[in-house]
């Protein structure tokens, strides 16, 4: 959570000053409000005893009186504290407090919301493409667990300085299947049509949810109806417009069906604004006389394996320089030296770690076979070239990063060992003499 969510809303309850947070909930030190609205308020406290700053999250005394709201608060709060995923905010603690608003304890975020960085600054595509993926990562997960969002809009979703993505508010969730006739929720501009209607509710209203939040980061307004052209308001791929309109269809049987396969487009779709040319296998013609027949064409599962075992290479080079023990020579797996021989043994046991010890990496790797179902590269072998070179691209650049960020940890290093006075960043660049 963090100081800039949603815009402005009027509270319909009482909502309790910092001082009365304070006796109501004494384990924290409430520092300020940071945002308040019809369904509640959230403030920024620090906690003592795990020495780190969380936001508390209040709703209006009125469902704490309903027993049946309270039961299935309790019920999602454990279940949302289980989502432990890098682009959901956490959920620490829950309650409710002597006044009698259910609370939650949550991760603090620093950083801004969506909504802010859509209307008060300039989104690049590729930072809005970037985020979106993001966005289905979470959505992907929580889905995984049995839990939807019911609610995302560019005001739950936060965003720090890193542009890493925490999706918020997952308070409206609730279990897949289940009808909101009695008690409909969500945002109207990015509720699915079923929501609206009253229908039973799948994991596919947090899609359309999703693909609104994409148009609307691109074009810089919700969509109207009828849906006005993404390329109406940026200079885009009308390829754009194909994704959202999948995404956002009224029928949940013609959208995409999970966020993976969301996710797997828009990346696609992104190397192609990039210039990397990834056309979809329906949409890949034959250009020119037909090829003599050499040879039966390759399953997808062999091509999958062929792309692997192209990358394989990089990948031992990279890991064996993350994890390899110290009484190693990191030379004896430079990707620069030809005559290199890498035994079997060496690259199991490299692979082996990656899952356990890589969870960036291994999403890396993991997102090269959504890549190449979603291009249709199985069918289109110019197609599999440019995205095996696409691939290897993106892993050595993981490669020099990692080089990159090894070395500034050297440096730092060695630097503090030199210092006298207490260690910071600010003691270090007196040092250094800037």
């Amino acid at each position: 959570m963090s100081e800039d969510r949603t815009p402005p809303e009027q509270p319909s309850f009482d909502v309790p000053s910092i001082e009365e947070m304070a006796s109501y909930l004494p384990q924290f030190k409430f520092e300020k409000m940071a945002a308040c609205g019809g369904m509640g308020a959230v403030y920024k406290a620090w906690q003592d005893s795990l020495a780190r700053w969380v936001a508390v999250k209040i709703l209006p005394p009125k469902f704490g009186e309903e027993k049946a709201f309270a039961e299935r608060f309790k019920s999602e709060a454990r279940a949302m504290a289980k989502l432990n995923h890098t682009n959901i905010v956490g959920v620490y603690d829950f309650g409710i407090t002597p006044g009698g608003h259910l609370y939650l304890v949550m991760e603090w975020i620093e950083g801004r919301s969506l909504h802010h960085l859509i209307h008060k600054t300039n989104l690049p595509v590729r930072k809005a493409t970037n985020l979106a993926m993001q966005l289905c990562e979470a959505l992907s997960f929580a889905h995984e667990h049995g839990i939807i969002h019911r609610d995302i809009k560019p005001g739950n979703i936060m965003v720090n300085d890193a542009d890493h993505v925490k999706v918020a508010d997952f308070g409206l969730a609730r279990p897949s299947n289940e009808t909101e006739e009695d008690n409909p929720m969500g945002t109207p501009d990015y509720a699915a049509p079923e929501i609206r209607g009253g229908s039973v509710t799948d994991h596919r209203v947090d899609i359309f949810a999703a693909g609104v939040v994409l148009y609307e980061m691109l074009a810089g307004r919700v969509p109207e109806q009828p849906r006005r052209p993404i390329t109406l308001f940026a200079k885009v791929s009308p390829r754009w417009d194909e994704i959202v309109a999948k995404a956002i269809h009224p029928d949940p049987e013609k959208r995409y069906q999970d966020a993976g396969e969301f996710r797997a487009h828009i990346n696609v779709a992104m190397k192609q604004e990039a210039g990397i040319v990834l056309p979809d296998a329906l949409d890949a013609k034959p250009q020119g006389p037909m090829p003599k027949k050499k040879a039966p064409a390759m399953s997808q599962k062999q091509q999958m394996m062929l792309t692997f075992g192209f990358v394989g290479l990089v990948l031992v080079a990279l890991l064996a320089l993350i994890f390899w023990p110290a009484s190693r020579k990191p030379a004896a797996l430079s990707t620069s030296d030809a005559g290199t021989v890498v035994t079997p043994e060496e690259v199991r046991e490299v692979l082996q770690r990656l899952e356990k010890s890589d969870a960036e990496l291994t999403k890396l790797m993991n997102s090269f076979a959504q890549d190449w179902e979603a291009s249709g590269a199985a069918k289109a072998p110019a197609v599999a070239e440019k995205l095996r070179a696409a691939q290897i691209a993106a892993v050595k650049a993981k490669f020099k990063d990692r080089l990159d960020a090894a070395r500034r940890a050297e440096v730092v290093a060695a630097e503090l060992e030199k210092l006298t006075t207490a260690p910071s960043l600010k003691a270090l660049q007196q040092a250094a003499g800037r």
